[in-house]
């Protein structure tokens, strides 16, 4: 009818109109144009609004590909020529067309810090229910030139990479959802939003009790803690850890950009690790996985992914830790511009509570928990 015709018309000439407006990256100038081609050649309707959703839920109004870290400085990622598909390819949800190699990247026993290059083009390595994500091929130097111990991670973009296929890891923030009646928001009521800096949980919470039922829940992360294109996690990465047979520890889930791995939330069997510091950090046994050249069970400093059902919902790190001396809130805190100053109100359905903006700090508190003081 006219007013789907209309509407559909309004979002292309966006699109297009996006061509010509300066972007944050060349991923996202390059997926512009990839699907604009795409709109010109889409001979049905059905096609049409194929390309549209994923134009849509592709990049314009979710986080971005990876940026500089928060001193400005480069984070260590650079094009590549190296991957098999194309920049702006759409990457299989069944992880058929992820492309990683980590044949350049040691281990160190010693130390338990990771150092050299990896290759990927940033698409999902197993079956993720994201739909709408795109190729991009990218070198990343590990440790980034600008990870310090202790050091602020990046607020916006890659943080680590699984050691899997390559996959970014993000921080719990998002770049923030503007008013959900506009097209290629995640719900349709009027008013709605979540700021740039609010986690992505939080922003979850407060969209359902706003909106009832009326949320597109494609938008926000599949059961791997993923979504938007480049995909990337911000939450719990079950797809990508297991309890390892032996002593339970979770097994490593991927590489932080400082050089340290980063494992799942298990420390034993069941039990959660209870001596991490603000970072999520902290010096104990990992298990031996031979494929990442961690050819024995050796006691370092690593991280461990939370799983917290209650705010702040900080699952991946807060910052690069100091494996020499435990980071506390108030180091934590130091490091990033943000933090105690950009207080925001939301509600969910348990009530009214501020948020501090774009400050990944808080006490890690575990029930239950088990020290790393046997080795795995």
């Amino acid at each position: 009818n006219m007013r789907n015709c209309t509407s559909r018309m309004k979002m292309y000439i966006a699109l297009l109109s996006l061509l010509a407006t300066p972007v944050a990256s060349q991923h996202m100038a390059t997926s512009y144009a990839h699907h604009a081609k795409e709109l010109h050649q889409a001979s049905t309707i059905a096609e049409f609004d194929r390309v549209l959703k994923d134009a849509k839920f592709g990049g314009r109004r979710l986080q971005g590909p990876p940026g500089p870290g928060p001193d400005g400085g480069g984070n260590g990622s650079e094009p590549s020529s190296e991957c098999d598909t194309s920049d702006g390819d759409r990457c299989a949800s069944d992880g058929s067309t992820n492309y990683f190699d980590h044949s350049k990247l040691d281990y160190d026993l010693s130390t338990g810090k990771f150092s050299g290059t990896v290759v990927t083009n940033e698409c999902n390595d197993q079956l993720r229910q994201y739909k709408f994500s795109s190729a991009s091929c990218d070198q990343q130097t590990i440790p980034a030139p600008n990870a310090a111990n202790p050091g602020a991670t990046p607020v916006l973009g890659r943080i680590a990479m699984t050691l899997s296929g390559g996959v970014n890891i993000y921080s719990a923030f998002e770049a923030g959802f503007n008013d959900c009646a506009t097209d290629g928001m995640p719900c349709a009521c009027s008013g709605a939003s979540c700021p740039g800096g609010m986690d992505v949980k939080t922003c979850e919470e407060h969209l359902y009790h706003a909106c009832s039922t009326d949320v597109d829940y494609e938008m926000f992360m599949d059961s791997c803690g993923g979504h938007a294109t480049p995909y990337h996690i911000h939450t719990d990465p079950v797809c990508n850890y297991e309890e390892d047979g032996d002593t339970g520890h979770s097994t490593i889930v991927g590489v932080s950009l400082d050089g340290y791995g980063i494992y799942g939330k298990f420390e034993t069997h069941e039990q959660r690790p209870c001596d991490l510091d603000v970072c999520h950090g902290h010096v104990g046994y990992v298990p031996s996985q031979k494929e990442y050249g961690i050819t024995k069970s050796v006691e370092v400093y690593h991280y461990h992914i939370q799983d917290t059902d209650v705010y702040p919902y900080t699952w991946t790190l807060s910052c690069y830790g100091d494996p020499d001396t435990p980071v506390d809130l108030e180091t934590c805190k130091s490091l990033y511009d943000d933090c105690d100053d950009d207080m925001y109100e939301v509600e969910t359905a348990d009530g009214t509570f501020e948020v501090d903006l774009y400050c990944p700090c808080f006490d890690v508190v575990q029930e239950g928990c088990d020290a790393a003081t046997e080795e795995a």
